[in-house]
């Protein structure tokens, strides 16, 4: 989506409200159970839960804002990972996965997993190469 369409900010909005709501409720968990003094293993627990809910919260969040901005997503783990333009096609990609995407396209890859949305020798670089995860 185009950063001048009103439906793409009203999705990054909303995915940032829902963020700031996710961190704010394990915030405020969190001060719920310092204030009782000290933290049992079952407080120590809430506490985790707390923070894991917030965490997944963030992550769909963040996939929401940047699908909200036109980002690609790559599907190789819940929530999705944005994937980042790392180069550009060199020659005009044929097929079924390929079709109509020509020479000067973007190419995207994932951080995470390293897959790109080109072959291997059909994109020229123009990222610095992928840290070995």
């Amino acid at each position: 989506m185009p950063l001048d369409d009103p439906s793409s900010w009203a999705q990054g909005i909303g995915a940032l409200k829902t963020t700031f709501d996710a961190v704010r409720a394990a915030i405020s968990t969190l001060k719920d159970i310092r204030s009782l003094g000290g933290g049992t293993e079952v407080q120590q627990k809430t506490i985790d839960v707390a923070l894991g809910v917030a965490t997944n919260s963030t992550a769909i969040a963040e996939a929401e804002l940047a699908k909200a901005f036109g980002y690609e997503l790559c599907k190789c783990e819940f929530p999705p990972a944005p994937m980042l333009t790392v180069g550009y096609l060199i020659n005009q990609m044929d097929g079924k996965a390929g079709a109509g995407r020509m020479a000067g396209d973007p190419v995207y890859e994932c951080p995470k997993c390293g897959y790109n949305n080109a072959g291997p020798f059909t994109y020229e670089r123009i990222a610095p190469d992928r840290a070995a995860s």
